[in-house]
């Protein structure tokens, strides 16, 4: 697997595109954090593509430090995605929390669906590091080896694996890829079987309201198609 980088400056995936921002409006929580003051500025955002945006900002005196995504939803008339997240704040620790799900009336995969916990450090002169990330997530991966994908081109065939326990060298070698592309998308270690499940519960906790709210009208049938939550 590979390593965990130590610094937020990898942090790819909470980043937001500034380019597709229409308009932004938000407010913000004061924190103490090992004596550091900080702010959390969270932003609506709404996209030249149609989604729609919640994210919170982490705050320095006026240095932004990094971002997460709190709301997120895209879909058309036959698929909605959504990713939902929530913070924690302890005397020496910021703890992001994400969750993906989604719902599909076509006949490809329900894609994406997970979670993720990210739990950033704060030392005694305010410097944020991250001290670990955990994820289990099914989901779209861009990688050059195309012997990798089933015939359609979008889908990793190492999926099947993470459900099945591989057989051979060469189903061991697809989970294998398909994993280190997912932590290399998400600078996070990729769990599986008790890891993944504790991780699960955690997230399912935390964002247990928003869950609630944003997928409580998800059906199994002619409105929703399938539905990953």
């Amino acid at each position: 697997m590979l390593l965990l980088r130590n610094t937020f400056k990898n942090y790819i995936y909470t980043s937001i595109f500034l380019f597709s921002i229409m308009s932004v409006s938000g407010q913000s929580k004061q924190f103490i954090i090992n004596g550091n003051a900080f702010s959390f500025v969270m932003e609506q955002l709404d996209s030249l593509e149609g989604g729609e945006y919640e994210i919170v900002k982490l705050y320095r005196k006026k240095k932004k430090l990094l971002s997460h995504i709190t709301f997120k939803e895209e879909g058309d008339c036959s698929a909605i995605h959504i990713q939902l997240g929530n913070f924690s704040v302890t005397d020496k620790e910021i703890i992001f929390y994400s969750y993906w799900a989604a719902s599909d009336r076509m006949p490809g995969s329900i894609l994406p669906n997970g979670f993720m916990k990210q739990v950033y450090t704060v030392n005694s002169r305010g410097m944020v590091n991250l001290k670990e990330a955990k994820i289990y997530i099914e989901d779209f991966v861009d990688i050059e080896n195309k012997d990798f994908f089933e015939n359609n081109g979008w889908k990793h065939k190492g999926l099947k694996y993470l459900h099945e326990i591989p057989k051979n060298k060469s189903e061991q070698q697809l989970l294998d890829n398909y994993i280190q592309s997912i932590e290399k998308k998400y600078n996070a270690i990729f769990v599986l079987n008790t890891e993944k499940n504790i991780l699960e519960n955690e997230v399912r906790i935390e964002l247990k309201d928003k869950i609630q709210e944003y997928t409580k009208d998800w059906v199994e049938g002619e409105i929703y198609g399938r539905v990953r939550k």
